[in-house]
């Protein structure tokens, strides 16, 4: 069938690889939803600011990735049959709840890109150093001799012109269109070798079980005709 099925990446184990796929959902997915309530992810920030509830849902979704990350960390470092087995069907639903939650904040980005580009006029491009928490749709008037005034310590303080903006808003759009399918190919290509795994210990498992039989079947075979003879 193929490296892929032998190896993670060509040449890692299947229980390491196994191993750092779990570890990958794990710290990923952590670190999404910490900045995601700091107020610094703006992927987070941007695609809630006009859906309250999507902003919950994300980080919902988020915290759930990542649970299932930590239960297939667990599995790997035990081999268990059934952890690994558990985290093999963890690690599709990773991969479903993912593509869900970075599919529909590109939609809504897409969507009110406006409300993000006037977000911005007002208090510039969510991220570290410029939190923002409890957004909501943003309404700015700007006229031809329009300046951004920035107030220190206030919602003010990183105000941007309007053209800044609108650049940086649509490079955040394009790019992450981009994030999204690269990290979708490569989570699906992770589930599968987890998947593998999981195949593998079961099928060592089944080994095992007949070899001890055979053991066995045999010993009483070999009673059976001391007591003959």
């Amino acid at each position: 069938m193929g490296l892929a099925l032998e190896k993670c990446c060509c040449f890692i184990p299947l229980r390491t690889g196994t191993f750092i796929i779990a570890l990958w959902f794990f710290v990923a997915y952590l670190f999404d939803a910490i900045t995601g309530f700091l107020g610094v992810n703006s992927i987070i920030i941007y695609s809630g600011q006009t859906a309250k509830a999507w902003y919950y849902i994300n980080l919902l979704f988020t915290v759930l990735v990542f649970v299932g990350g930590l239960s297939g960390i667990i599995g790997s470092l035990f081999a268990q049959r059934k952890s690994a087995r558990f985290f093999s069907i963890i690690v599709w639903i990773c991969c479903a709840l993912s593509f869900i939650k970075y599919l529909i904040s590109l939609v809504l980005m897409i969507a009110y890109r406006q409300n993000m580009i006037n977000a911005c006029i007002r208090s510039g491009m969510a991220g570290i150093g410029n939190a923002q928490t409890g957004l909501g749709p943003v309404t700015v008037s700007v006229g031809s001799y329009y300046s951004p005034v920035k107030y220190p310590n206030t919602m003010n303080a990183h105000a941007t012109s309007a053209d800044d903006c609108e650049h940086s808003v649509r490079l955040l759009i394009i790019l992450w269109g981009a994030v999204i399918g690269v990290i979708q190919f490569i989570q699906v290509y992770f589930a599968s070798v987890v998947s593998t795994y999981a195949t593998r210990i079961r099928s060592g498992a089944r080994h095992h079980r007949l070899h001890d039989q055979q053991i066995k079947d045999f010993e009483e075979s070999r009673f059976h005709m001391s007591t003959v003879y």
